[in-house]
């Protein structure tokens, strides 16, 4: 007869040599807010499209990130909510779902580049149409808090799960994709 072990499990995070190399790759970098920041705190928000300079990446518990406004100086920190165990490749994807890395010129030659004219501008003004393709309503809108997905009948529909300024409510976007549109999920439909 053999009693039951019970093993202990030790979450290891980023090394400190693996910090320093994020904290050099992001500390004093000039952004811009892709989605609306909020202070994990009672600090506030900094909306969207704000250049902001990254103060600090902590990477303990679940990570955040500290921004400065340049204007103002005022510092948000904003949690990263990143599952144990941290590692570089879950901050760079994160701080890339909160910021662009490029200045707004840059950035609006690329989307000219990959989706056309006004595709790219309704993306800079974060504006968004029927038929839009999905990656150039994620790049309009940012990443959502939720998805929640469905297939009936071979059409697939999503619908992304937005915050807006007031915490008790949200706002949805829906896409769908069927044999017309070739399995592109396409915008259908948008809260304002």
């Amino acid at each position: 007869m053999s009693c039951g072990s019970v093993k202990k499990v030790v979450v290891k995070d980023i090394p400190l040599q693996e910090q320093e190399a994020v904290l050099d790759k992001y500390k004093d970098r000039d952004v811009w807010t892709r989605v609306t920041i909020h202070d994990m705190g009672d600090g506030g928000s900094i909306p969207r499209d704000e250049k902001v300079m990254i103060a600090d990446v902590a990477m303990h518990y679940k990570g955040s990130v500290t921004v400065q406004t340049l204007k103002k100086k005022n510092r948000i920190v904003q949690g990263l909510e990143l599952d144990r165990p941290l590692t570089p490749e879950k901050i760079d994807a994160k701080l890339n779902e909160l910021f662009w890395f490029d200045d707004p010129t840059i950035r609006h030659v690329k989307f000219i580049h990959k989706y056309g004219k006004k595709t790219a501008q309704a993306i800079m003004d974060h504006q968004l149409f029927v038929g839009m393709p999905a990656a150039a309503a994620m790049d309009s809108w940012g990443p959502p808090t939720s998805k929640q997905t469905n297939e009936l009948q071979g059409i697939i529909n999503e619908r992304w799960i937005y915050p807006t300024d007031n915490a008790k409510k949200t706002k949805a976007l829906d896409l769908q994709s069927d044999a017309k549109t070739k399995g592109e999920l396409l915008v259908k439909r948008w809260d304002e």
